[in-house]
């Protein structure tokens, strides 16, 4: 009997100092994809990415000429070709999956049902010596919102595609005050982002502004612009140009962390790196020029609100 009580007292022992398994990091790299080529399924040279409500991701190529989909793992889904995605500067897509094509330079929105049917052709402001990408949305109402550079202001047009009104930020002013991307979150908030130096203002849906905040560690006038920009869950995530890190914020503009990616993305950093956030709790990092997705799984909610510090993997 004291034989067995010391077998049972050591079993105990060695349970109690076992290691406990360890919590994923808030950002968990999950791996990448991507396929170079000019036919569906394949990316030749994307411009922008999308996130769908059932965490799909779509694709405007302008050297194929093509739209696709995928799923988030990289699986692809439908592609159609469409000669108007050869000036695309912008992309996004409706809860319903109409898919929302912008052409900046233009003016032309082009709206497409969820099989690639063009459906209506809207008009916005144009951005006659506009470069880059532009970030559109489309809020649960069937509102979309899009950038106006050339007029410092947001264009909100509805569901019909009506110009129903546009917003400048009100101060403080960013250093440019040139909005570059707009998103908006499950709340009805619209967050717009201005590159140089890098800040976020969030609005209303009719335009009033909430708060301003800066997303960029070093404020100076020659800091990188913003790059990467999204909005997912509770959070608002930034990247600045030809940078490793990426830092989150909440929707009132609280610094939530800071996460350097180094590790993933390898030597170079992405020069100018795109984020989408989906539904399903997915980060996807997209380097256009590869053209390469680095994937993430999300863990931000056990986190505390009051965390600063930096969160390196």
């Amino acid at each position: 009997m004291l034989m067995a009580f010391f077998f049972l007292a050591a079993c105990g022992n060695r349970a109690n100092t076992a290691p406990k398994p360890q919590s994923p990091p808030p950002i968990e790299f999950l791996g990448t994809w991507g396929d170079k080529g000019d036919g569906p399924g394949k990316l030749d040279a994307p411009v922008a990415i999308a996130a769908d409500s059932l965490g799909n991701v779509l694709f405007a190529d302008s050297g194929s000429g093509f739209i696709h989909k995928f799923e988030s793992r990289g699986t692809p889904l439908f592609s159609f070709e469409e000669a108007r995605a050869r000036r695309a500067t912008g992309i996004a897509v409706d809860s319903g999956g109409a898919i929302y094509l912008a052409q900046a330079q233009q003016g032309s929105i082009f709206v497409f049902l969820p099989d690639g049917n063009i459906l209506q052709t809207w008009r916005s402001a144009p951005q006659r010596h506009f470069s880059g990408v532009l970030g559109i949305t489309v809020d649960d109402q069937g509102n979309l919102y899009v950038p106006d550079p050339a007029g410092w202001r947001v264009e909100k047009i509805d569901s019909h595609g009506r110009q129903l009104k546009f917003w400048t930020a009100t101060k403080p002013l960013p250093s440019d005050p040139r909005p570059y991307s707009v998103a908006n979150s499950s709340d009805g908030s619209v967050f717009v982002a201005y590159a140089q130096p890098g800040s976020i203002t969030k609005f209303n849906s009719d335009g009033t502004r909430i708060i301003s905040w800066s997303t960029a560690e070093n404020i100076a006038p020659d800091s990188p612009p913003m790059s990467g920009f999204a909005v997912g869950g509770q959070f608002v995530f930034t990247m600045a140009a030809s940078s490793s890190q990426i830092r989150v914020w909440t929707l009132d503009g609280q610094h939530k962390l800071d996460s350097d990616l180094t590790p993933f993305l390898g030597a170079t950093a992405i020069a100018a790196p795109q984020i989408a956030v989906t539904p399903r709790g997915e980060l996807l990092l997209f380097d256009p020029s590869v053209p390469k997705i680095f994937r993430f799984r999300l863990h931000l909610d056990d986190l505390p609100r009051s965390q600063n510090d930096i969160a390196s993997h």
